[in-house]
């Protein structure tokens, strides 16, 4: 027995009853109604696939009735039917949202050839309908940083996202750029089209110029069959271009042609045809380092570069770690432990987590915590289910911390490396005889990093910045 679900509506007794009776034949699931009124209460309840609706009724006539169903959200389909042949009533029929038009009489083998054919159609809208929320992701698993490193970002992605610009992303591995790219589409006018991300990195140099433009059949071999680009599976949506400077030279040019004529030809075709997709590209390489090496087109880097938003690293913007911390905690203990049962953490596990540099950046982070909740048993994550370059320096006989100065007792891990850290820049700081450029260099950190680090501290009362001071030391 099929779920696709029928429901003929007529005010005929015998025509219903002849039809109702062959499509249930067909292995169907059929209902019937004499009205417009009857055939509501059916539909209002959102199981009915495809009507089989007369135009012509008492009361309610059929293309009204359809109108109802369509403001009310219900996806059903509808086939209008009418003894009376009339090229107006097809056109208002096909206008007010009808998928077909049959005169009657209907022979049953026609009305069964177009329930087919409907639902052949509605299997690969479902279809669609999944893959679209494989591609463009779900808005509730995403995180909103709140650090002040991020706020820019975040509000640089608001005013991007409103616009048709391209993007590009750059920060360090894991950083979360992907995140930053859907976050675009997803504010975007574009946001119900796809969200068609690919690694430049990953795709075959030989095959790369097939799977942007896509191919003929018979345009190399093995082609057996025509095939969409990405350029074109992205009708209507996003792009998402990651890893750009991994990009092969020889590819360049062809990029930048069908990004500045917004038209590709496909690998053995001979017309081109238009795009509507949004590009975001994104990369953790300096690409100015790779156009003065001759890697990069300059030109393309400027196609690309209409608005660029740089991802600071997650050393820069620790105040988020605490709030991502939960937010990973919720979403992986499910995964880990089959529910979303409450997982506590030890408060030196808690220190390490907030004072670790995380080279490898959220990414990093999203597997330690994945890990820990693995090895953690009874719902508590220790030390011991960290991995060992995170817990190494942990030690309480760790010198460093004695070597640091007089430091209180009872401040906890975190407060101590804070202080060293506070140390250790405005003593670099006295060196360079205030220079906070020279300063930032030898620390081998961004000047801007440096700053944002002063003023947190001096907002927080923590530190003296005029007088290079650490208070309460």
């Amino acid at each position: 027995m099929s779920n696709f679900s029928v429901l003929v509506v007529d005010d005929e007794l015998a025509y219903r009853q002849i039809l109702s009776r062959a499509i249930a034949d067909e292995g169907y699931t059929v209902q019937t109604a004499a009205d417009a009124y009857e055939a509501m209460k059916i539909l209002a309840k959102g199981e009915i696939s495809v009507a089989i609706c007369d135009i012509r009724m008492p009361g309610i006539d059929g293309i009204e009735l359809m109108k109802q169903v369509r403001a009310g959200n219900i996806d059903t389909t509808f086939i209008m039917c009418t003894a009376y042949a009339s090229v107006d009533s097809a056109v208002l029929a096909l206008k007010a949202g009808a998928a077909d038009y049959i005169i009657k009489p209907v022979r049953n083998e026609e009305i069964l050839h177009r329930l087919r054919q409907v639902e052949a159609m509605r299997d690969l809208q479902d279809e669609n309908k999944v893959l679209r929320k494989i591609v463009v992701g779900n808005d509730g698993d995403s995180f909103v940083f709140e650090s002040p490193a991020m706020a820019n970002v975040e509000r640089m992605i608001r005013k991007v996202a409103m616009t048709d610009s391209t993007v590009l992303i750059t920060g360090e591995s894991g950083t979360g750029k992907g995140v930053v790219a859907r976050k675009i589409h997803n504010l975007s006018q574009r946001r119900k089209g796809p969200f068609i991300p690919v690694n430049c990195g990953a795709i075959p140099h030989n095959l790369m110029e097939s799977e942007f433009f896509g191919h003929t059949k018979g345009a190399f071999t093995g082609a057996d069959r025509s095939r969409k680009g990405l350029f074109l599976q992205a009708d209507r949506g996003t792009l998402f271009l990651d890893e750009i400077g991994e990009l092969p030279l020889e590819l360049q040019p062809k990029l930048l042609h069908a990004l500045e004529e917004k038209k590709v030809r496909a690998v053995g075709g001979e017309q081109s045809l238009e795009i509507n997709a949004r590009i975001i590209a994104a990369t953790n390489r300096n690409v100015l380092d790779l156009i003065k090496q001759g890697r990069f087109r300059e030109d393309l880097y400027f196609r690309l570069c209409g608005f660029e938003i740089s991802v600071p690293p997650l050393r820069e913007r620790k105040g988020d770690i605490p709030k991502f911390l939960d937010f990973v905690l919720r979403r992986e203990s499910g995964k880990a432990n089959g529910d979303e049962a409450g997982v506590s953490i030890e408060p030196q596990v808690d220190d390490i987590l907030n004072t670790y540099d995380w080279p490898g950046n959220i990414r990093e982070f999203e597997n330690v915590i994945s890990r820990a909740l693995i090895m953690a048993e009874g719902g508590r994550i220790t030390l011991s289910d960290l991995p060992p370059e995170l817990t190494k320096n942990a030690s309480t006989g760790a010198g460093g911390l004695r070597a640091a100065g007089a430091l209180p007792t009872g401040v906890n891990l975190r407060e101590k490396l804070r202080r060293i850290e506070a140390g250790l820049v405005l003593s670099t700081i006295e060196e360079c005889n205030g220079d906070r450029k020279a300063a930032a260099d030898l620390l081998e950190i961004g000047l801007s990093s440096l700053y944002r680090k002063l003023q947190e501290w001096e907002e927080e009362g923590f530190i003296d910045a005029k007088t290079l001071a650490i208070k309460n030391l």
